[in-house]
């Protein structure tokens, strides 16, 4: 929910207000009149709405889903420019432009205006980081590597193709048509073992990460497999309704029937529900 995948950013994001503190890049923020404070800061904030869409599309690769990723996107920016936003007033404390007081923190709305305002004008120079940098997949200490990314979005890919499939919609007598489900179901576990494999990464590969989708997939495989590899063909509908069919626009009888042992492997229809159900964008 956090994008804690891409803690790096925050680094990168707010680099360019480092380097300014330290003399290396100089960043300079016009003197203004209070009354105009609001408009200029409002207007200061288009760079705020260009880096949110630079962390959305970059968190968009490193995530398979898209569950949580305007959460991620608006709390990963919201911390860069809370620390380029601390990085000024420090620089100011330091100074001696600004004094540290917190009996009187509300009665200093210039000067957190203008370390707001240093940190948006810190993100242009982000911005370019992030349109230059990490657009090219580079590998970046904090980021996920680019072989991670890269099998992501091979996941992603067939999974959208098993969604798509025919097996959620109706029964297709041919076998070819599992026998390809089958098929794409290995890739899958094949790219979810590589990812699983690349270095780093520790919290896309916990509980709520990639390992418990290779059991899904591997449970969608036996699925496809039993219904393929039966001879009776009355019986082959039946295990496809079971696992697979909409079972609202059957008779009262048939739907009782159905149910009853669909509950018999109540897990196994859940997961693949669950398979069917992710959030994987277009």
């Amino acid at each position: 929910m956090l994008g804690l995948r891409s803690w790096g950013l925050i680094l990168y994001g707010a680099l360019p207000a480092c380097l300014s503190l330290l003399g290396f890049i100089e960043i300079k923020v016009g003197e203004f009149e209070t009354p105009h404070t609001l408009w200029i800061l409002l207007i200061g904030c288009l760079p705020l709405v260009v880096t949110f869409l630079l962390v959305r599309a970059r968190e968009r690769e490193w995530y398979f889903t898209e569950d949580y990723l305007n959460l991620r996107s608006a709390v990963t920016t919201t911390l860069i420019v809370s620390c380029a936003t601390a990085i000024a007033g420090i620089a100011g404390i330091i100074r001696q432009k600004y004094v540290f007081s917190f009996p009187h923190l509300q009665d200093r709305g210039q000067a957190l205006a203008e370390c707001f305002l240093f940190g948006i004008a810190s993100l242009v120079l982000s911005s370019t980081l992030f349109a230059t940098v990490l657009t090219n997949g580079a590998d970046l200490p904090g980021l996920p590597s680019s072989g991670f990314v890269g099998a992501i979005a091979r996941i992603r890919q067939l999974l959208i193709a098993i969604q798509q499939s025919f097996i959620w919609k109706n029964y297709e007598a041919n076998n070819k048509e599992f026998e390809d489900l089958n098929t794409e179901g290995a890739k899958l576990v094949t790219e979810l073992r590589f990812a699983l494999s690349q270095p780093g990464n520790r919290l896309a590969k916990k509980n709520l990460g990639l390992k418990p989708l290779e059991s899904d997939i591997v449970i969608f495989i036996k699925s496809v497999t039993s219904i393929k590899d039966e001879e009776v063909a009355n019986t082959k509908v039946f295990k496809w309704q079971v696992y697979f069919a909409d079972l609202s626009h059957l008779p009262s009888d048939q739907l009782e029937y159905l149910t009853n042992e669909r509950n018999r492997d109540k897990i196994g229809y859940e997961v693949l529900q669950r398979i069917r159900s992710l959030n994987l964008g277009g």
